[in-house]
C-alpha cells in the first residue's frame, strides 16, 4: 500500500535493525544513477546518498580484487551494521531503498537478500546487453581504468583479467547474461516482486517508467521528479592525459580532497571529465559479431522468461 503524503516527514527514525523496502538490482549502464537519482528526490522515499554499496554482492567477504579500478570492489560495505547505518537517517515511514547494479551480476546476492528480507522488492532495468558492453567500455575508458584503446581487444582479454582477479566490469560480456542472472532471482522471489523493464522503455518515456515504479515501491506515482540532467554518460576522451588526471589518484587531487568537500570536489570532477569526451558513432563490427556469438542464445532465453519480443537486440 503506498504511504500516506507526508508520512516521511514525521519525527523520529526508522531502527537500525531494518532492511530496506526495495533494491534497484540492475542492470549496469541501463539508467540505475538516473533512477536512483529520481527515487531520491520522492518526498516519500529515502536512499543513501552513497549509490552502490554493493552489501549483498560481498556480505561478510574479504576483499582483495586486483587490476584498475579495484577500489570499487574494495571499497564496498560487508558488514551488516554499517549497510544497516546507512539507512539510520531515514525518517520513520519512508520507503527505504538503495541502488547496486552489481546485485544482478553477482551469484550470491539474491540468496542473500532473500534471507534478510524475502518481502523485498526488487527493480531491474535491462538494456541490449550488446549495448551495454560497449557502454561498460565507455564508461571504463572514461574512468581512466581501462588500459585498452580497441574494444575488440579488450573482450578478446575478457578471460584471462577475469582469473587474474579485475573486478566484475571488465567481464564485459559476461555481465549482461540477464537470463541466467534473473532465474536466480525468480528461483526465491515471487514474480510479482519484481519490476522489470527495458532500458528502451525508460529512453522513450521516462516519466511513465517512474511513474510505474513509485506505484510499484508504494509511493504516491504523481510525483514528477527533475529529469532535466543527464546522468553518468561514457565515452572516449578527446584528451587522454587530462582524464587521467582527473581520474587518478594525484598529489594535487589528493591535496584538494584534503580542503574541499568529497560531493562538490567529484561535481566538478566529473563536469570537466564530461567536458573532455566524445562518443564514438558506433560499436565496431568485429566487437558487434563477437557479442553477438557470445550472447544471442542469452537474448532467446531471456525472451520467454519476461515474454517481450527482444530480436532487435540482435538485428
Amino acid at each position: 500500500m503506498p504511504v500516506p503524503p507526508g508520512a516521511a516527514s514525521q519525527q523520529g527514525k526508522e531502527p537500525l535493525n531494518r532492511f530496506p523496502e526495495f533494491l534497484v538490482i540492475g542492470a549496469a549502464r541501463a539508467g540505475t544513477t538516473a533512477l536512483h537519482n529520481y527515487l531520491r528526490q520522492h518526498p516519500q522515499v529515502f536512499m543513501p546518498e552513497v549509490k552502490e554499496p554493493n552489501f549483498f554482492a560481498f556480505e561478510g567477504e574479504a576483499l582483495n580484487c586486483q587490476g584498475p579500478g579495484a577500489d570499487y570492489i574494495n571499497n564496498s560495505i560487508t558488514s551488516e551494521n554499517s549497510y544497516l547505518k546507512l539507512f539510520a537517517e531515514a525518517p520513520r515511514g519512508a520507503i527505504r531503498g538503495e541502488a547496486s547494479p552489481l546485485y544482478l551480476y553477482a551469484p550470491q546476492a539474491a540468496r542473500r537478500i532473500h534471507a534478510h528480507r524475502a518481502d523485498t522488492r526488487l527493480v531491474v532495468i535491462l538494456r541490449n546487453p550488446i549495448e551495454q558492453a560497449f557502454s561498460h567500455f565507455l564508461y571504463a575508458t572514461k574512468q581512466a581504468i581501462e588500459p585498452e584503446r580497441d574494444f575488440k581487444q579488450a573482450l578478446m582479454l575478457e578471460n584471462q583479467r577475469i582469473e587474474a582477479g579485475w573486478q566484475p566490469l571488465f567481464a564485459y560480456s559476461r555481465f549482461p547474461r540477464y537470463g541466467e542472472q534473473l532465474a536466480r532471482y525468480l528461483r526465491l522471489f515471487e514474480r510479482r516482486q519484481i519490476f522489470i523493464r527495458l532500458y528502451e522503455d525508460y529512453t522513450e518515456a521516462p516519466e511513465t517508467l517512474m511513474r510505474d515504479l513509485y506505484a510499484f515501491i508504494g509511493a504516491d506515482p504523481d510525483f514528477v521528479p527533475d529529469m532535466s540532467r543527464r546522468l553518468n554518460a561514457g565515452g572516449v576522451p578527446k584528451n587522454r592525459a587530462l582524464q587521467d588526471f582527473l581520474m587518478k589518484p594525484n598529489p594535487l587531487t589528493g591535496a584538494i580532497g584534503r580542503v574541499v568537500p568529497r560531493n562538490l570536489r567529484w561535481a566538478i570532477r566529473d563536469r570537466i571529465a564530461a567536458a573532455n569526451l566524445k562518443r564514438p558513432e558506433t560499436i565496431s563490427e568485429e566487437a558487434r559479431r563477437i557479442l553477438k556469438d557470445r550472447l544471442a542464445d542469452e537474448i532467446r532465453a531471456l525472451e520467454k522468461m519476461i515474454g517481450r519480443d527482444l530480436g532487435h537486440w540482435l538485428r
